[in-house]
């Protein structure tokens, strides 16, 4: 039982980790296709100004139509193009006080302490921000005043290095937010927004996920708050050490930012140092390459800032990436030249063999055939003899029962039936020889002395000699067998045969290579 539930256990922490990891590769999968759209956002983007900017340039338009033409377009810039956006604010602003609209100027300052925040002039927007006069701000511009002061002191505190300073900027941000809470309508997105910022600050992390969680639902992907609240929702996750769930929501951040087209972003620089750690190297490098052309589109000084720091380690390990790559390319590429090399001797010794082996084939149907023609010779002689054979059988017999013995004894006497037998046994026995091999005469020839060579009489196939020679490619060696066939004592064969053998131009492997002529190799 105990190890059941310690398994149940096991079961539980393991699945929402998997479906976590498996949730931030699909939103990186889902970063990586809008990325390489951003042009189309952009262009959206570009056209919705120029719709804007077609507005102001009409002919008659009043100066209170101007400024709120000019306050979009400088808000449009905001966080697309931090210089864009200041000059058509320093516009509303010079057209506010030629209309004496108090309320316009501080609102339209406002806009400036933001644009002056992303862009990293800090004295400035400072300034800026304390030449409004706070107890005289009608109470629509509250919110927006202390809005500006939390975000220029957490620009602040991020980008100051002295630990004293950091903190005194800290405090200063946190104390407009919480003024800004109190402000805010409770139910407002904002006030939500900085609510669970605050319950993060106190380390209330699961009530602060779970409102920005809500929140992320109700919210339009490309609203500004919903890019914040992916992006506070993955500080939580890093602080509890989720790193699957820290980079869906770095991600998720991205993407509204990308077809939002803002480019004062933090989210996409996180999410590549953090798949630098492990080990993206890929992505890491293209998403910091992203982030600092955004930056300086947006001439987001801090931004800028934050990824220059950055690059240099992540192009360093793409560029060792890169040359490792390179260097296992190269020993593919020798790798594979040499299995190419050994693949064409392959097929080069696969081709002689096939060759070969057609070779053989050819050589073994020639085999057949001559082994078919052999047989088919010694089948007719034997015909032909059994014939003769009968045919005497049949003379002697009747010769017997008519008396004619004188008669039968004189045929047998007579040499001259003999002699016709083996005449017509030399003929049919050359003739069987050289439909076997044809070339033997002129083979055997190569291998005497030019001045020994045998040229066969008018009307006969083989002399003597060749026909001795003939028996002996046959396979008939013995001498005293020789001359049973051909009816030559045992010494005359001996003698033919020493006789050719001194014609040679190798004695000593003469009768060797003549069992080689019209052999199949």
């Amino acid at each position: 039982m105990k190890t059941l539930f310690l398994l149940f256990t096991i079961l539980c922490c393991i699945v929402p980790t998997t479906r976590a990891a498996s949730e931030a590769d699909s939103a990186l999968i889902c970063l990586d296709r809008v990325l390489s759209q951003q042009d189309v956002y952009r262009k959206t983007k570009d056209e919705r100004i120029d719709r804007l900017k077609q507005l102001l340039h009409r002919p008659g338009i009043t100066a209170s139509q101007a400024f709120a033409l000019n306050r979009r377009l400088g808000n449009e810039y905001q966080l697309f193009v931090s210089d864009s956006a200041m000059n058509y604010f320093d516009r509303s602003l010079a057209l506010a006080r030629k209309l004496h609209r108090t309320d316009w100027v501080d609102e339209t300052q406002l806009s400036r302490v933001a644009v002056f925040s992303v862009s990293g002039m800090y004295k400035e927007a400072l300034e800026t921000l304390h030449e409004v006069d706070r107890s005289a701000l009608p109470d629509s511009l509250l919110a927006a005043w202390y809005d500006c002061g939390r975000q220029l002191y957490s620009f602040l505190a991020v980008y100051s290095h002295n630990q004293s300073y950091t903190a005194v900027y800290d405090s200063l941000h946190r104390q407009y937010r919480d003024s800004l809470i109190a402000l805010l309508p409770p139910a407002s997105p904002e006030y939500r927004l900085y609510k669970a910022e605050q319950l993060f600050a106190s380390h209330q992390y699961p009530q602060a996920r779970n409102e920005l969680s809500a929140l992320l639902r109700q919210q339009p992907e490309t609203s500004n708050v919903y890019a914040r609240a992916a992006f506070s929702l993955a500080q939580i996750y890093n602080v509890e050490g989720n790193r699957a769930a820290y980079e869906k929501y770095l991600a998720l951040s991205a993407l509204s930012d990308i077809k939002a087209s803002v480019k004062e972003n933090a989210a996409l620089q996180q999410l590549a140092m953090s798949l630098y750690r492990q080990g993206d190297i890929d992505r890491a490098y293209r998403y910091s390459k992203y982030s600092l052309e955004d930056a300086i589109f947006c001439n987001a000084r801090l931004r800028t800032v934050e990824v220059s720091n950055m690059l240099p380690v992540i192009d360093a390990a793409y560029k060792r990436q890169t040359e490792t790559q390179r260097r296992q390319l190269i020993f593919f590429l020798v790798l594979v030249s040499i299995l190419s090399a050994f693949l064409i001797i392959a097929v080069v010794r696969i081709y002689k063999q096939m060759k070969r082996l057609s070779a053989t084939q050819h050589n073994l149907r020639q085999a057949n055939h001559i082994k078919e023609e052999y047989i088919g010779h010694f089948l007719s002689l034997c015909s032909v003899y059994m014939e003769k054979l009968d045919h005497f059988r049949r003379t002697v017999h009747r010769k017997v029962m008519s008396g004619q013995t004188e008669e039968l004894l004189k045929l047998t006497k007579s040499p001259q039936q003999a002699d016709g037998e083996q005449k017509e046994f030399y003929a049919n026995f050359d003739s069987a020889f050289l439909h076997l091999y044809p070339d033997f005469v002129a083979r055997f020839n190569e291998l005497l002395q030019p001045d020994e060579r045998f040229v066969p009489k008018p009307g006969e196939l083989l002399n003597t000699e060749l026909r001795i020679f003939a028996f002996i490619r046959l396979g008939i060696d013995d001498s005293s067998k020789i001359a049973n066939f051909l009816h030559y004592s045992v010494n005359t064969i001996y003698t033919y045969r020493n006789k050719v053998k001194n014609k040679a131009l190798n004695r000593e492997k003469f009768e060797e290579e003549v069992l080689k002529i019209g052999s199949i190799d």
